[in-house]
């Protein structure tokens, strides 16, 4: 009875040959406690493999959605900064075309302000001549004021002598500014312009200027009044300190 009460404890063998000649029979007894505890063992390291490759899977899976909604948001920005660059670069070229109209405009209105500025005009207000070298047969007193006084061309200037009517004005043939006035006894006196660009006019008359020095002048306005004894008027041109032969640039109209 108490023999059948007893638990029977199992044991298993493990018989290992081999196949050379001689070799001896090993046998292993295994409990079934042992055998059990390495089943449990393997069961947990199964199970915590399986828990450690779910958990990383579905970390991975998360990386994945994460990556993908970060590449979906990375493609719709890269498209948005191509279309800022687009309409960047067609504003680019809109101001560069604006730029260089203005450029152009301005260009034109320089040219224009030049071409203002270069003294074209006639130095008389109404009909004059221009004088021709003394000769012979011409009376010394011709131009001639009552102390003597004669307005004579001067070659080295390339100066001109217009000879008008008494009632004409001597005027300024660009706008300018009067850079000079001389009037003295015993000598011709004259008005010098300074039209800029380079260009400088000198009107030279027995008569009184009716300028100032430094005012401003625009074209036309009057330097000299022509009487009886002021009929004559020297002329000339400068341009970069270089006199030029005024009919170059008189314009003569009518």
């Amino acid at each position: 009875m108490s023999t059948d009460l007893r638990k029977r404890k199992i044991t298993y063998t493990i018989i290992l040959t081999s196949d050379a000649p001689g070799a001896n029979v090993r046998r292993m007894h295994i409990k079934t406690g042992a055998i059990a505890a390495v089943s449990f063992v393997l069961l947990v390291a199964v199970i915590c493999y399986t828990v450690y490759v779910t958990i990383s899977m579905a970390g991975s899976r998360e990386r994945n959605a994460r990556q993908l909604e970060q590449i979906v948001q990375m493609k719709e920005e890269n498209e948005s900064l191509t279309a800022e660059k687009e309409t960047l670069a067609s504003r680019v070229s809109s101001l560069e075309e604006t730029l260089s109209r203005k450029e152009e405009q301005e260009h034109e209105l320089v040219a224009a302000h030049e071409e203002n500025y270069i003294p074209r005009g006639f130095p008389m207000s109404g009909a004059a001549q221009i004088k021709e070298e003394d000769t012979a047969g011409e009376e010394a007193a011709d131009g001639q004021n009552e102390d003597g006084l004669k307005v004579e061309a001067k070659a080295e200037w390339k100066e001109l002598i217009f000879v008008a009517a008494e009632g004409t004005k001597v005027v300024a043939t660009a706008p300018g500014t009067v850079k000079e006035v001389r009037e003295a006894e015993g000598e011709v006196s004259y008005v010098v312009i300074d039209h800029g660009n380079g260009y400088v006019t000198t009107y030279r008359n027995l008569g009184s200027p009716i300028v100032e020095e430094g005012s401003q002048v625009v074209k036309g306005v009057a330097l000299f009044l022509v009487g009886e004894e002021n009929t004559e008027t020297g002329y000339s041109i400068r341009k970069d300190d270089e006199y030029i032969d005024p009919l170059e640039l008189i314009e003569i109209k009518g």
